[in-house]
């Protein structure tokens, strides 16, 4: 068959894998196989990546051929994504109806309010954690603080605990983990439900007390306005929205922050830049951060009927992996793609939320995190330069990356 004559002339060289970059630099192995072309065979992955531009966008658009990985999820996979009403588990008219409430909740106008009444103050909070300090490591005393606080917050839970935080990072980050195995490592997915059962006995208290008591959050909004949404709620549904949003909004937005800000302080003739003007050149970078460096470096599709990308046969049933960080470094669609330009042209361009149905709800609201916290720490500190006699950022982790330690020296204004 065509496929079986692909797989033996556009393969990934042998002993290399997609998985063997964990704290490493990714991105000579990519423009290595880019060289070789896209679509190109992983066996160790057992799937095709794809890091062509175009294709990862034709794919992500296009769910009557290539599915979301979780629509087939089994009943244990779906208890650690939090079950329910959860809208990465959902296709079809359920997907739209949760896509529709998630998106009015998350509107620019609620964003905008957000901002004020939850960012701007837990930001403040983090922040002032800094004062004092002459030295600092941002990514654990700052990146790391800010977002599952965010989270919390929109809630209406508590935010002020340290160690409860972190919990929330380290339990999001045992689910992470399966997720990048493909869902299909069985250590990694014994760990993932038991970090999932504890994320759940976390928020159903609040679950049950705001169907009672309702107040001015988005568990109590999930309750008064998802029925009016065409969704049929009950405690598992409620569960299963809010898990997503405790997910979703936590892990991903720590990492952003964290690689907008190591790209300011490794260009310091930029951020003289941006201290001076904070409209589109800091907009800009938060943009060019996303594409160049990534969060979520690749995503799982399972084609479910026979296709083609570019000039490769995809059969039915086969894993095509979307390797967001090579395309976002695409010299076809990028000029001068490994560097940051904060002048690029349509800087939101990008794949790092992804396109099409399954794109990122929530990322009005990651933009505004990260543009906030590079604002607080611009005035509030006249320098802030690496530290170059501390460890020096690198790659930390696989799947959900970003740069680390981001070990600085500051002086207070």
């Amino acid at each position: 068959m065509p496929i079986d004559m692909h797989r033996a002339t556009r393969l990934v060289p042998e002993g290399t894998t997609i998985d063997a970059f964990a704290d490493r630099d990714p991105f000579s192995f990519y423009d290595q196989l880019r060289a070789i072309g896209s679509p190109v065979w992983d066996t160790s992955a057992n799937a095709w990546l794809i890091l062509d531009f175009d294709q990862c966008a034709q794919v992500e658009r296009d769910e009557s051929q290539f599915a979301n990985a979780y629509i087939f999820a089994d009943e244990l996979t779906r208890q650690i994504k939090g079950g329910g009403a959860n809208i990465t588990l959902s296709r079809d008219e359920q997907h739209d109806r949760l896509r529709r409430f998630h998106l009015k909740l998350l509107s620019p106008a609620n964003v905008t309010r957000f901002r004020d009444s939850h960012i701007r103050p837990i930001v403040d909070f983090v922040a002032t954690g800094l004062r004092g300090k002459h030295k600092a490591d941002l990514f654990e005393d700052y990146a790391t603080r800010i977002p599952p606080r965010v989270i919390c917050s929109l809630l209406g839970m508590p935010f002020e605990d340290d160690t409860m935080m972190a919990r929330i990072l380290e339990l999001n980050e045992e689910i992470v983990n399966f997720i990048a195995s493909g869902y299909k490592s069985d250590a990694l997915r014994d760990r993932a439900l038991a970090a999932s059962t504890q994320l759940n006995d976390a928020l159903r208290p609040y679950i049950r007390a705001r169907r009672d008591t309702p107040s001015d959050d988005f568990i109590s909004r999930v309750w008064k306005e998802a029925p009016d949404a065409g969704i049929e709620m009950d405690e598992d549904a409620a569960l299963g929205l809010c898990r997503e949003l405790y997910f979703a909004g936590s892990d991903t937005t720590v990492h952003g922050i964290a690689n907008a800000l190591y790209l300011l302080l490794a260009d310091p003739d930029m951020m003289a830049q941006i201290r001076i003007d904070r409209g589109k050149p800091l907009s800009a970078l938060i943009e060019e951060s996303l594409r160049l460096l990534n969060v979520v470096q690749y995503r799982h599709r399972i084609c479910i009927a026979d296709s083609v990308i570019g000039d490769v046969p995809i059969a039915k049933g086969e894993t095509v992996i979307l390797v967001h960080a090579a395309a976002n470094r695409d010299p076809a669609k990028f000029g001068c793609p490994a560097s940051v330009d904060i002048s690029r042209r349509a800087p939101t361009d990008h794949l790092a939320f992804g396109k099409g149905s399954r794109s990122c709800v929530g990322s009005q609201l990651a933009r505004v995190e990260m543009r906030v916290a590079i604002e607080t720490l611009l005035d509030r500190f006249s320098e802030i330069k690496l530290d170059r006699d501390a460890a020096p950022p690198r790659f930390q982790a696989l799947y959900m990356r970003s740069m680390a330690p981001l070990h600085v020296r500051l002086t207070q204004r």
